[in-house]
Protein backbone atom coordinates (compact mmCIF):
# COMPACT_ATOMS: atom_id res chain seq x y z
CA UNK A 1 0.00 0.00 0.00
CA UNK A 2 0.82 3.63 -0.71
CA UNK A 3 1.45 5.07 2.68
CA UNK A 4 2.66 1.57 3.82
CA UNK A 5 5.38 2.59 1.70
CA UNK A 6 6.11 6.15 2.55
CA UNK A 7 6.19 5.05 6.27
CA UNK A 8 8.96 3.35 5.46
CA UNK A 9 10.80 5.67 3.51
CA UNK A 10 9.71 8.57 5.95
CA UNK A 11 10.38 7.05 9.23
CA UNK A 12 14.18 5.57 9.87
CA UNK A 13 12.62 2.11 10.93
CA UNK A 14 16.49 0.08 10.51
CA UNK A 15 18.05 2.74 12.41
CA UNK A 16 17.08 5.18 15.17
CA UNK A 17 13.28 4.23 15.20
CA UNK A 18 12.46 7.77 14.82
CA UNK A 19 10.75 10.20 12.48
CA UNK A 20 13.09 11.83 9.31
CA UNK A 21 10.79 14.34 9.43
CA UNK A 22 8.62 16.94 12.07
CA UNK A 23 5.66 14.49 12.63
CA UNK A 24 3.48 17.22 11.29
CA UNK A 25 4.70 17.31 8.12
CA UNK A 26 4.68 13.00 7.91
CA UNK A 27 1.21 13.13 9.31
CA UNK A 28 0.24 15.40 6.08
CA UNK A 29 2.29 13.14 3.53
CA UNK A 30 1.22 10.49 4.78
CA UNK A 31 -2.88 11.94 4.96
CA UNK A 32 -2.02 12.51 1.25
CA UNK A 33 -0.91 8.73 0.57
CA UNK A 34 -4.26 7.23 2.06
CA UNK A 35 -5.98 9.23 -0.35
CA UNK A 36 -3.97 8.50 -2.96
CA UNK A 37 -4.35 4.47 -2.47
CA UNK A 38 -7.82 5.29 -2.88
CA UNK A 39 -7.32 7.21 -6.27
CA UNK A 40 -5.40 4.48 -7.08
CA UNK A 41 -8.01 1.82 -6.09
CA UNK A 42 -10.56 4.30 -8.15
CA UNK A 43 -12.40 4.91 -5.10
CA UNK A 44 -11.43 8.86 -5.22
CA UNK A 45 -10.66 11.38 -8.11
CA UNK A 46 -9.02 14.50 -7.47
CA UNK A 47 -9.25 17.36 -9.64
CA UNK A 48 -7.64 20.60 -8.14
CA UNK A 49 -8.67 21.26 -5.12
CA UNK A 50 -11.66 19.12 -5.02
CA UNK A 51 -11.84 15.38 -3.53
CA UNK A 52 -15.24 13.26 -5.23
CA UNK A 53 -15.81 9.71 -4.61
CA UNK A 54 -16.74 7.61 -7.75
CA UNK A 55 -17.15 3.99 -6.20
CA UNK A 56 -17.91 3.61 -2.82
CA UNK A 57 -17.17 -0.59 -2.41
CA UNK A 58 -14.61 -1.87 0.20
CA UNK A 59 -11.27 -1.86 -0.73
CA UNK A 60 -11.05 -4.84 1.43
CA UNK A 61 -8.28 -3.22 3.89
CA UNK A 62 -9.42 -1.82 7.18
CA UNK A 63 -7.39 1.68 7.15
CA UNK A 64 -8.50 2.82 3.59
CA UNK A 65 -11.60 1.46 4.16
CA UNK A 66 -12.27 3.77 7.30
CA UNK A 67 -11.15 6.49 4.95
CA UNK A 68 -13.44 5.80 2.35
CA UNK A 69 -16.55 5.44 5.06
CA UNK A 70 -15.34 9.05 6.46
CA UNK A 71 -15.69 10.16 2.74
CA UNK A 72 -18.80 8.24 1.97
CA UNK A 73 -20.11 9.67 5.16
CA UNK A 74 -19.71 13.21 4.65
CA UNK A 75 -19.95 14.16 0.63
CA UNK A 76 -20.18 17.62 1.59
CA UNK A 77 -16.53 18.16 2.02
CA UNK A 78 -14.94 18.05 -0.95
CA UNK A 79 -11.74 20.46 -0.25
CA UNK A 80 -8.80 18.14 -0.44
CA UNK A 81 -7.15 20.34 1.97
CA UNK A 82 -9.58 19.86 4.56
CA UNK A 83 -9.44 15.83 4.15
CA UNK A 84 -5.67 16.29 3.99
CA UNK A 85 -5.74 18.01 7.88
CA UNK A 86 -8.73 15.63 9.46
CA UNK A 87 -6.74 12.73 7.96
CA UNK A 88 -3.45 13.72 9.57
CA UNK A 89 -4.89 13.67 12.52
CA UNK A 90 -4.43 9.89 12.84
CA UNK A 91 -2.54 8.95 10.01
CA UNK A 92 0.93 8.04 11.84
CA UNK A 93 -1.35 5.85 14.11
CA UNK A 94 -3.22 4.27 11.38
CA UNK A 95 -0.53 3.46 8.76
CA UNK A 96 2.08 2.23 12.10
CA UNK A 97 -0.40 0.28 13.38
CA UNK A 98 -1.00 -1.63 10.05
CA UNK A 99 2.28 -2.22 9.67
CA UNK A 100 2.60 -3.58 13.04
CA UNK A 101 -0.16 -5.55 12.42
CA UNK A 102 1.70 -7.03 9.51
CA UNK A 103 4.89 -8.05 11.51
CA UNK A 104 6.81 -5.64 9.53
CA UNK A 105 7.26 -3.17 12.35
CA UNK A 106 8.09 -3.81 16.09
CA UNK A 107 6.77 -0.89 18.56
CA UNK A 108 8.65 0.77 21.14
CA UNK A 109 7.44 3.23 23.67
CA UNK A 110 8.98 5.40 25.47
CA UNK A 111 8.48 8.23 27.97
CA UNK A 112 10.13 11.26 27.91
CA UNK A 113 9.14 14.14 30.24
CA UNK A 114 5.97 12.65 31.17
CA UNK A 115 4.45 12.35 27.21
CA UNK A 116 4.93 8.99 25.38
CA UNK A 117 7.15 9.11 21.71
CA UNK A 118 6.72 5.99 20.07
CA UNK A 119 9.90 4.37 17.58
CA UNK A 120 9.54 1.91 15.35
CA UNK A 121 12.39 -0.96 14.16
CA UNK A 122 11.76 -3.28 10.90
CA UNK A 123 11.50 -6.86 11.64
CA UNK A 124 12.95 -7.40 8.18
CA UNK A 125 15.64 -4.84 6.83
CA UNK A 126 15.67 -6.11 3.13
CA UNK A 127 11.73 -5.49 3.08
CA UNK A 128 11.70 -1.65 5.53
CA UNK A 129 14.64 -0.69 2.95
CA UNK A 130 12.92 -2.09 -0.30
CA UNK A 131 10.71 1.48 -0.67
CA UNK A 132 13.57 3.58 -0.16
CA UNK A 133 15.81 1.66 -2.52
CA UNK A 134 13.51 1.21 -5.20
CA UNK A 135 13.19 5.07 -5.10
CA UNK A 136 16.59 5.87 -5.36
CA UNK A 137 17.01 3.44 -8.54
CA UNK A 138 14.39 4.72 -10.36
CA UNK A 139 15.51 8.59 -9.34
CA UNK A 140 19.04 8.64 -9.89
CA UNK A 141 18.06 5.74 -13.08
CA UNK A 142 15.56 8.58 -14.74
CA UNK A 143 13.60 4.74 -15.42
CA UNK A 144 9.62 4.21 -15.98
CA UNK A 145 7.85 3.99 -12.79
CA UNK A 146 3.97 2.53 -11.84
CA UNK A 147 1.69 5.14 -10.70
CA UNK A 148 1.78 3.70 -7.08
CA UNK A 149 6.00 4.94 -7.07
CA UNK A 150 5.15 7.94 -9.04
CA UNK A 151 2.93 9.32 -6.49
CA UNK A 152 5.29 8.30 -3.40
CA UNK A 153 7.90 10.40 -4.83
CA UNK A 154 5.92 13.31 -5.84
CA UNK A 155 4.76 12.71 -1.93
CA UNK A 156 8.05 12.25 -0.34
CA UNK A 157 9.44 15.41 -2.38
CA UNK A 158 6.63 17.34 -1.24
CA UNK A 159 8.06 16.46 2.41
CA UNK A 160 11.07 17.57 1.70
CA UNK A 161 12.64 13.82 1.94
CA UNK A 162 13.94 13.43 -1.47
CA UNK A 163 17.25 14.12 0.12
CA UNK A 164 16.69 11.69 1.96
CA UNK A 165 16.73 8.62 -0.26
CA UNK A 166 19.25 10.31 -2.37
CA UNK A 167 22.28 10.04 -0.02
CA UNK A 168 25.07 11.03 -2.56
CA UNK A 169 24.57 14.88 -3.37
CA UNK A 170 25.66 14.32 -7.03
CA UNK A 171 22.63 12.41 -7.96
CA UNK A 172 20.14 15.06 -7.11
CA UNK A 173 20.18 18.00 -9.55
CA UNK A 174 19.49 15.06 -12.02
CA UNK A 175 16.16 13.37 -9.86
CA UNK A 176 15.14 16.64 -9.39
CA UNK A 177 14.63 17.77 -13.44
CA UNK A 178 13.50 14.36 -13.63
CA UNK A 179 10.72 14.47 -10.50
CA UNK A 180 9.45 18.02 -12.44
CA UNK A 181 8.98 15.93 -15.31
CA UNK A 182 7.58 13.11 -13.38
CA UNK A 183 4.95 15.73 -11.99
CA UNK A 184 3.87 16.74 -15.77
CA UNK A 185 3.04 13.42 -17.03
CA UNK A 186 1.66 11.28 -14.14
CA UNK A 187 -2.26 11.00 -14.28
CA UNK A 188 -4.14 13.87 -13.77
CA UNK A 189 -6.15 12.70 -10.13
CA UNK A 190 -2.64 11.80 -8.60
CA UNK A 191 -0.71 15.25 -9.87
CA UNK A 192 -3.39 17.34 -8.53
CA UNK A 193 -3.52 15.69 -4.89
CA UNK A 194 0.24 15.90 -4.71
CA UNK A 195 -0.16 19.66 -5.35
CA UNK A 196 -2.28 19.46 -2.43
CA UNK A 197 0.66 17.96 -0.31
CA UNK A 198 3.17 19.89 -1.89
CA UNK A 199 0.92 23.06 -0.75
CA UNK A 200 0.00 21.62 2.42
CA UNK A 201 3.13 20.30 3.64
CA UNK A 202 4.51 23.67 2.61
CA UNK A 203 2.37 24.99 5.21
CA UNK A 204 3.28 22.89 7.78
CA UNK A 205 6.74 23.87 7.55
CA UNK A 206 6.83 27.10 7.94
CA UNK A 207 4.64 26.79 10.95
CA UNK A 208 7.25 24.17 12.16
CA UNK A 209 9.67 26.64 11.52
CA UNK A 210 7.77 29.83 13.34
Amino acid sequence: MLADDFFLVSWDTTGTGKPRLHVRGLALGLAGALIGELVLHQRVIVRGVRLDLVDGHAVRESVADKVLADLRNSPHHTDVRTWLAYLAQRSVAEVSGRLVNSGLLEPENRKIFRRSRSRFFATDFGRAMWPVTRLRLALTRCGPLAPQDMALATLVDACDLTDAVLDDPGNRRAARDYLTTLLATMPQPLRDLSHQVYAAAGDAVLTYRT
